[in-house]
């Protein structure tokens, strides 16, 4: 028994977790060649009026509960590649979470963005 519970925790240690993504109210396909780290402009706690521009997507980053690459800039390469994804043209993240004593990852909520024309 001893050797099962330590066998689990070496495999928890070792695996490379990262944030648990919650897409709400949009897909993308992480295969499409569109799903690259592009250089789309990501804003914070602004207020955008809807005369301006269009949401077309949420996305949460969480802790997936073994979380170790789960940085800001993490979180930020995963957004910018959604957004990407989605055709955006910036990203606003609406709430944040720095590392503390409930998790160690940088945790975000955020809203893509269409310009209207």
């Amino acid at each position: 028994m001893k050797r099962l519970i330590f066998f689990v925790i070496v495999c928890l240690f070792f695996t490379n977790c990262k944030h648990q993504i919650s897409r709400i109210r949009y897909n993308v396909d992480t295969n499409s060649p569109s799903y690259v780290n592009c250089n789309i402009t990501i804003k914070k706690f602004e207020t955008i009026p809807d005369s301006v521009a269009t949401k077309i997507g949420t996305i949460k980053l969480s802790d997936s509960g073994f979380s170790k690459s789960c940085s800001e800039e993490d979180a930020m390469v995963i957004l910018r590649k959604e957004g990407c994804a989605l055709n955006a043209d910036f990203i606003n993240i609406s709430n944040e979470s720095q590392p503390d004593n409930e998790s160690n990852c940088y945790r975000c909520r955020a809203v893509f963005y269409k310009y209207k024309n």
